[in-house]
């Protein structure tokens, strides 16, 4: 009986909380647009949702990036084969990339006209992979071309020489430019969208270092006799691309006082870039021999979808003139076609290169 009369006056409690907070979000949320025009628009078909719709204003925001990197391709950057009497295994190694951490930093400026909004920003974000792996003698083999074609000019065979010990070291340098122009209005009493359009600008540059040790040359395994104990191959992905892009940014607000709300928000964005793509693949091995491949440069469409969402918290001061907000949200941001460069088993890649993790904002708008 108690238990029940207890969770019956908590579900009072609450319930009436909630409606007086939404009664009092409602009558702010009315009065602001009052205060814009007579027909509460500015003659405008949806009621501005910006922070100062009519005059204008800035904003300056810095986020803390904690991502990991996902090139797609990298989940086989050497083959470990084994054979046992008639059967072989094989391994196909991959490069794990942990978190790290990024930023990205911009201003924003809003104008009475029409009551739109624009942006620029610019994100930062470099990581790197590693593995090694040591097997059996002789069954470690390269996917890449260079090793491919050591004493072996003519590119015959399936494979290339067989190694007893590898590493991989594989850095990606992300640098990205935006500038969007939109507007945020609202589309019900919590509800709010902010359609905009811009471009998108930068560079992805890929270095993948890879080192390839013999240690045993007299092991029986290697059939073939091999001059040389380490070699090292290392290849460039380097893009740079510039296109339009365009979304939708999204807020649903749960709680609103007179200077404080707690909104759930979900963002949605592309771009199509013209792309250009160089590449580089080195071999040398510890008897200077080299091959150096001269791969054709690319030029293409590159296409990237980015997606963001989680919680906002907004507090107004110093009587309504700024305002300060923070965000928390988890990002996703998928690059196709990407990742190009030249393999032995695959020919020319077109692999997907994803970036995710969390995106924590500060913003100040004066």
């Amino acid at each position: 009986m108690r238990t029940g009369f207890f969770v019956g006056m908590v579900s009072f409690l609450v319930s009436a909380f909630y409606v007086n907070a939404d009664e009092t979000y409602v009558h702010a949320h009315r009065n602001q647009a009052s205060e814009q025009s007579p027909d509460h628009s500015n003659g405008l078909p949806n009621v501005s949702a910006r922070f100062k719709p009519d005059s204008t204003d800035f904003d300056i925001f810095a986020d803390l990036l904690v991502w990991w990197a996902k090139p797609s391709g990298a989940e086989s950057w050497a083959d470990v084969i084994v054979a046992n009497g008639a059967k072989e295994t094989c391994d196909l190694r991959n490069v794990r990339f942990g978190c790290d951490a990024g930023f990205r930093i911009g201003v924003g400026y809003g104008m009475r006209h029409d009551q739109w909004d624009t942006q620029l920003y610019y994100t930062w974000f470099h990581t790197s992979g590693k593995d090694r792996v040591s097997s059996s003698p002789g069954s470690v083999y390269s996917p890449f071309l260079g090793d491919f074609y050591v004493d072996n000019p003519a590119g015959k065979g399936v494979s290339g020489v067989p190694y007893q010990r590898a590493n991989i070291d594989w850095t990606i340098r992300f640098n990205m430019f935006d500038w969007e122009l939109g507007r945020k209005f609202w589309i019900s009493e919590r509800l709010s969208l902010r359609p905009f359009l811009g471009l998108k600008g930068g560079w992805i540059d890929q270095s993948i270092d890879t080192k390839w040790q013999i240690p045993d040359l007299s092991n029986p395994i290697l059939v073939d006799p091999i001059p040389f104990n380490t070699a090292r191959e290392n290849l460039k992905n380097n893009f740079w691309g510039l296109g339009p892009c365009g979304g939708v940014d999204t807020l649903w607000n749960l709680f609103a006082n007179q200077n404080h709300s707690f909104s759930l928000f979900g963002n949605l964005s592309g771009a199509i870039m013209y792309g250009h793509w160089t590449f580089g693949d080195v071999y040398k091995n510890d008897v200077d021999q080299r091959i150096t491949l001269t791969l054709p440069h690319l030029n293409s469409g590159s296409t990237m979808l980015r997606t963001l969402l989680g919680f906002e918290w907004d507090a107004n001061f110093s009587q309504d003139r700024y305002r300060f907000s923070t965000k928390l949200g988890y990002e996703m941001q998928f690059w196709l076609d990407q990742l190009q460069f030249y393999s032995l088993a695959g020919a020319q890649l077109t692999n997907v290169l994803t970036f995710q993790g969390g995106t924590l904002e500060f913003r100040f708008d004066f």
